[in-house]
This record gives C-alpha cells, sequence and structure tokens, in this order.
C-alpha cells in the first residue's frame, strides 16, 4: 500500500482542429505542417471555444469525479499547469474552481515551475506530503491548461509540437491499493532554460540531447527501485510527438506494444496532462493487467524531465 490513485477524470474538447487550420495564413511552410502530420504523426489538437473559462473545464472534471467518488475525505487540493500566468492575479480561480463543491477552505498549493513537468512533480509533492503527514486521507490534484484566449501561434513549438487544451483530476489516497506511486525521478537541464523562447539552434541542441535524457531518467527512476527496463510492463508518455518514441523504441528495443501511444495522432500534446490522460484512456479499456508495473512521464520546456514509477 501507499500513495495511489483512487480514480481520474478527464475533461477534452470537443472541438479537434488539425495543425495546419490552426496554424493556416501564418507563414510556415506546407514541408513544414507536413512534418507534424504526416512524420510527427500530430493530426489533430483540442480547442476549447473562446468563450470557454478555466474555472468551468476544472469544475467540469471535479463534478464528473465527484459522481464516481466522494471528495469528503480530500484534505489538501493541487493544482498543476504548465502556463505559470493562467488568470488575472486578482481572479481568485481556485476559489471558484472550489466553492461549488464547498471546498474552498481546504489548504490548495500550485505547481508551475517545471513547465510540462509540473504534472510529475505534484505527485512527487503529494508523495512528500504523505511521508511527512501520515494522517492525510486524500489529496485532490486538479492539472489544467488552455491556450484559447492567445493567437493560435502559441500553441506551436516549432517543429516539434502542438499545445493543445484539456483538464484533468486525480483523487489520491492514502493507503491505496492500486496505481501506486513506486518512486518519482525529476531533473532539469538548465542549458536549456530558455524553453519556449529557445532560438532555432538551441531547439537543435534540446533535440540532441531529449531522447538520451528520457532513456536515463527511465533507467535512474527504475534503478531506484531495483528494477531495469526489461522489469517495466507499460509506459504512458507525453504525446509530445510520434518521432520521440520512435527513436526511444529503437535505441532501446523496447516493444512498440508496450507504449500506449493511441493519443498522440488523436489528440496530441495537452501541456502536462498527456500522461494522465493516458492513463484514463488505459484504465478504461483494460489496457494495464493487475500488478503490472507501468512509468508515466512528462517534459517541459526549460528543460524538465518527469518520470513516476506505479504499480497497478
Amino acid at each position: 500500500m501507499g500513495l495511489g490513485i483512487k480514480d481520474i477524470s478527464v475533461s477534452i474538447p470537443e472541438r479537434i482542429e488539425s495543425p495546419a487550420a490552426l496554424l493556416e495564413g501564418l507563414g510556415y511552410s506546407k514541408g513544414e505542417l507536413q512534418l507534424l502530420s504526416k512524420y510527427h504523426k500530430l493530426k489533430g489538437t483540442p480547442v476549447w471555444d473562446n468563450d470557454q473559462m478555466l474555472d468551468e473545464a476544472l469544475i467540469q472534471c471535479i463534478q464528473s469525479l465527484k459522481e464516481k467518488q466522494s471528495l469528503d475525505e480530500v484534505d489538501v487540493v493541487l493544482y498543476a499547469h504548465s502556463a505559470h500566468v493562467q488568470v488575472p492575479g486578482d481572479y481568485g480561480l481556485l476559489q471558484k474552481v472550489l466553492s461549488p463543491f464547498s471546498m474552498e477552505l481546504i489548504p490548495c498549493y500550485g505547481i508551475s515551475q517545471l513547465n510540462c513537468a509540473s504534472s510529475i512533480a505534484a505527485l512527487n509533492l503529494a508523495k512528500q506530503m504523505i511521508e511527512r503527514d501520515p494522517e492525510l486521507r486524500q489529496i485532490l490534484l486538479l492539472c489544467a491548461d488552455q491556450f484559447n484566449f492567445l493567437p493560435n501561434s502559441w500553441r506551436y513549438i516549432r517543429k516539434s509540437t502542438m499545445l493543445g487544451d484539456s483538464a484533468v483530476a486525480l483523487l489520491l489516497e492514502n493507503g491505496g491499493e492500486s496505481h501506486v506511486i513506486q518512486s518519482v525521478y525529476l531533473f532539469n537541464d538548465t542549458r536549456f532554460h530558455t524553453g519556449y523562447y529557445a532560438t532555432e539552434k538551441e531547439m537543435g541542441m534540446f533535440n540532441q540531447t531529449y531522447v538520451s535524457h528520457i532513456i536515463s531518467g527511465i533507467e535512474k527512476v527504475l534503478s531506484s527501485s531495483g528494477m531495469e527496463l526489461s522489469d517495466l510492463d507499460y509506459i504512458l508518455p507525453h504525446n509530445v510527438n510520434w518521432t520521440t518514441w520512435k527513436e526511444f523504441l529503437h535505441r532501446t528495443g523496447f516493444a512498440q506494444e508496450q507504449i500506449y501511444l493511441d493519443m498522440i495522432p488523436s489528440i496530441g500534446h495537452t501541456f502536462s496532462n498527456d500522461a494522465f490522460i493516458n492513463l484514463s484512456e488505459a484504465m478504461a479499456k483494460g489496457w494495464m493487467r493487475k500488478g503490472s508495473h507501468y512509468l508515466m512521464t512528462s517534459i517541459g520546456l526549460g528543460s524538465f524531465f518527469g518520470f513516476v514509477l506505479m504499480r497497478h
């Protein structure tokens, strides 16, 4: 037993746009757009309508979760997001989100310092909280980002991926018996601290080390639990693009059918939520067998890498 994921709720926009449609008229070449769709296999990006507010997306997620699970034992709320500034300073986002559920007085903490790896950092923080205070019963982890209030050009990370909107709510339970956190590993490579504002040369250098960092990060989180890659049953990846995982498969010999890649063409990259959305889909389909070990990963510009080893 340990800190486990008791349940999960996901909110994804019904509106799915192709990268070509979102970037139309912005001066990108046909070849660059084909790189996204043909080689990276990014076919769709979820986009909230312009009038969809961030708090509304989060409320939808919590309401969906509450229909399945009681939230009466939640002692802490964590909110992970990639975009550092999402609302005006006096907006009171979490007050608006939690008030409909009479949870506005529960202690709340935000995590955004690791960009798209902030979701894994939030799981690590939750694990540390439980270790320091074993009396904590449940933690509600919220994750959400949306760029529907910005020009579509902000959704595009050059020659790499598109950024889609989504929201996720996870109910974490102390003493959980399934989907239990085994170990977490976080690290960053400060050579690429410019992140979103990196030059094309800097982005090229980052891409050269990117998969190597993924491989070494997975090896380290596994070794902390006395495991090797051959002991791992599944990977729930971040959905930045197909090319990343094609190279990973080539370099490691890991079996493609053991990586949940279904969501890359359908919704692509959704900031820090990819692995959690993949988990929700995998759970709904019964994709992972009971007792198996799986790994979730999320990677942020800057550059930040997050890995969590789980036991089903």
